[in-house]
């Protein structure tokens, strides 16, 4: 017997447990299991390839130049030297290798690198900004299930409930106060709310189906968390993505400004030329020989200035759209925070009002039940009673989910979690 005992208790120790999901959790697992959250991986690679593509500026070049070329004309002497001979030949031929390396360049490479890692902030705000919609349909989805799970539970108290009547009903009829058809009626409600559970629990497969697609795992078998119906304490700051976007969309301007100051700065380069050719540098000898040429070539695009001032003001009025487009984001975002929050007040009436609703439809059905009891009213009433209640905390089901629902849209609106 013990030995039976414990061999039950270990069982039960062991018996799987449903895990718990949080509406926190299948947000974030949605967002990271969603396929365009790889680019965010994408744009850093991209963002490191250009930077060390900018870095190598800086590296020595080399260049190497091959010619073989015919002239119809050579240089001649207009008189001659005697015991000096000129025979500079129709053919010539050069091999030419050149090493530059920048010493300065005006503060091009740097202004590269501000421009990649401003481009690539840009995208990757944009793609946060895509990426948050997805919060918004887990929400939609997760809540729905907890609306389902709430009605069906409400469909088993009544069910219950009904069971309970039928039981009266039985006595009734073996003591010839209550009718058959009383019965049938009983059992025709006890259907109808199975019949109701049945198509619950489909929907609720689907939308766990569909949940459970967004997030990448199995949550058949998860028992899910109903969030806390509480406000956010602060509801005038905005944390959206789309502040953090037009924010680097500033700043991208900015180093554009910036980089517009490079473009005529002067440039200076140290060369190391070396080669072969016929002739070489000595143009009236008749053969091949080496050469090498050292100098510093120092460029000044002055023509840069010529633009300058309409890139300026382009940039200027780049920066001001982006801020206008900011303060319109400000604007119409506060615009909702008010009518969300209107949403949330008016779901908390409702939701007070719900319990004393219960109460009093809970007492009536009672009331009914004695009723019955006596003769006083038919089975129809008592069922008109029974459904009237059910109903009622339905509709409070509903409203807690209303209440949530609101209160999540809210964050959302707000951008916080």
């Amino acid at each position: 017997m013990k030995k039976c005992f414990f061999l039950l208790l270990c069982g039960w120790m062991f018996l799987p447990v449903s895990a718990q999901v949080t509406l926190t959790d299948c947000v974030e697992k949605a967002r990271n299991n969603y396929p365009q959250i790889k680019e965010h991986d994408l744009i850093r690679q991209t963002e490191q390839y250009d930077l060390s593509n900018a870095m190598k500026n800086w590296l020595p070049q080399l260049t190497v130049s091959g010619k073989a070329q015919y002239q119809s004309v050579v240089v001649e002497m207009p008189f001659e030297i005697p015991g000096m001979k000129f025979n500079l030949p129709h053919d010539q031929y050069s091999l030419v290798g050149e090493i530059s390396q920048t010493i300065w360049d005006g503060g091009t490479t740097a202004s590269k690198k501000r421009m990649v890692q401003a481009d690539a902030e840009v995208q990757s705000r944009q793609l946060d900004v895509s990426l948050y919609s997805i919060r918004q349909r887990v929400e939609n989805i997760y809540l729905g299930i907890l609306l389902i799970d709430k009605q069906i539970a409400q469909n088993e108290i009544t069910i219950k409930s009904l069971y309970r009547n039928r039981e009266i009903v039985q006595a009734g009829i073996e003591q010839g106060v209550s009718y058959q058809t009383d019965l049938n009626l009983v059992d025709v409600n006890i259907l109808n709310y199975r019949q109701t559970i049945s198509a619950l629990h489909s929907d609720r497969q689907a939308y766990v189906s569909m949940l459970g697609m967004l997030t990448g795992e199995d949550l058949t078998d998860a028992r899910f968390v109903e969030p806390e119906a509480t406000l956010p304490v602060d509801t005038t700051a905005l944390f959206r993505p789309e502040l953090e976007l037009y924010q680097a969309q500033l700043k991208q301007a900015r180093v554009q400004r910036q980089d517009l100051q490079t473009y005529w700065y002067p440039k200076l380069n140290f060369s190391l030329q070396g080669g072969i050719g016929r002739p070489g540098l000595n143009m009236l000898k008749n053969e091949f020989e080496p050469y090498y040429i050292v100098g510093l070539k120092m460029q000044w695009n002055v023509g840069a200035l010529y633009s300058r001032r309409n890139d300026i003001r382009k940039i200027e009025a780049q920066q001001q759209r982006v801020e206008r487009e900011q303060e319109t984001f400000v604007f119409n975002t506060k615009l909702d925070v008010t009518d969300r929050l209107n949403e949330v007040r008016k779901a908390e009436r409702v939701l007070r009002q719900d319990s004393e609703i219960i109460r009093l439809r809970e007492e009536i059905r009672k009331a009914g039940e004695e009723q019955y009891k006596s003769g006083v009213i038919k089975m129809n009433d008592l069922m008109d009673m029974i459904d009237q209640e059910f109903n009622a905390r339905v509709a409070e089901s509903l409203h807690q989910v209303q209440l949530i629902m609101a209160i999540c849209d809210l964050k959302n609106t707000l951008g916080q979690k």
